[in-house]
């Protein structure tokens, strides 16, 4: 009966085998799982560490970049700065020379027309006149007496004491050179032109005043008298008669060393003193 209780219990020393062998292996996976565990936390840290090292490196890096292009901008904007005063300075330069160069400009302006004027009246009193040829060894004697016969054809005697001056200047063709007589006063000066128109109009144009009414030897050539201009006004002259050719002004003329235009008889007439009046006079004719 003992024996038979006995082997009716249970195996205690098996079954704690089986339970220590079942805690062994559980505590081994556990052991096992923790120190994975730990290295995959050693990978990750490690990874970590690596990551923030590449950071704090890049953000070195950038910031040395932006330092480099902050110093950059600062150069440039410096520059520019510097450029900019410099522009500012060649600018004012410049305005400063526009203003001086127009100031300039207005003198030289101012000073060209003091000489004009003065240069007109120092020929408010002389005549040029044209086509008489030159003799040979000519001498102011032989000049005065052209003088003298013009007038007394004209009818308007002009005595030597009347002649303050007389010459001739150089002109393209040196044997046919202009003649200038400075008179005593422009009162003889219009006398003389006023009785040339009258004497041209009598003789109807067809028998104008001419080298043979002057008695000068040589073929008959048609003697031109007028007044000494300057150059600005003979070319103003030249303008004005071209002018009145094209657009249908009868009448150009001068009169005490001003220039004169007239569409037609009865008119009102109209006074060039400058090309800038021409050209008003121009644009009227046109709108």
């Amino acid at each position: 009966m003992i024996s038979h209780r006995c082997s009716s219990e249970p195996d205690i020393s098996a079954e704690t085998v089986r339970v220590d062998s079942n805690v062994s292996s559980h505590t081994f996976r556990l052991h096992k799982r923790k120190r994975a565990e730990s290295e995959d936390d050693n990978i990750l840290h490690d990874f970590m560490q690596e990551m923030r090292h590449m950071f704090q490196e890049l953000k070195k890096h950038q910031e040395k970049k932006v330092e480099e292009v902050c110093s950059a901008v600062d150069s440039i904007r410096s520059s520019v700065e510097f450029l900019a005063q410099k522009y500012d300075s060649v600018i004012d330069k410049l305005n400063k020379l526009e203003t001086n160069r127009t100031s300039d400009a207005k003198y030289i302006k101012s000073l060209e027309n003091r000489i004009e004027i003065l240069e007109r009246s120092a020929r408010s009193t002389c005549l040029e006149i044209r086509n008489i040829p030159t003799a040979k060894s000519e001498t102011k004697d032989d000049l005065l007496n052209v003088v003298s016969s013009v007038g007394n054809v004209l009818k308007t005697p002009i005595q030597s004491y009347e002649v303050k001056d007389v010459y001739r200047i150089k002109t393209k063709d040196p044997l046919n050179k202009t003649i200038i007589v400075d008179l005593s006063s422009n009162i003889l000066k219009e006398k003389i032109i006023t009785s040339l128109r009258k004497f041209n109009k009598y003789n109807n144009g067809s028998n104008k005043l001419s080298t043979e009414h002057l008695k000068i030897s040589g073929p008959s050539k048609q003697v031109f008298i007028s007044e000494n201009l300057t150059s600005k006004m003979k070319r103003l002259y030249f303008l004005c008669r071209d002018f009145a050719k094209t657009n249908g002004y009868r009448y150009c003329w001068l009169s005490h060393g001003k220039i004169f235009l007239r569409k037609k008889e009865g008119a009102p007439f109209y006074r060039i003193d400058s090309e800038p009046d021409l050209m008003k006079l121009k644009e009227q004719s046109t709108s």
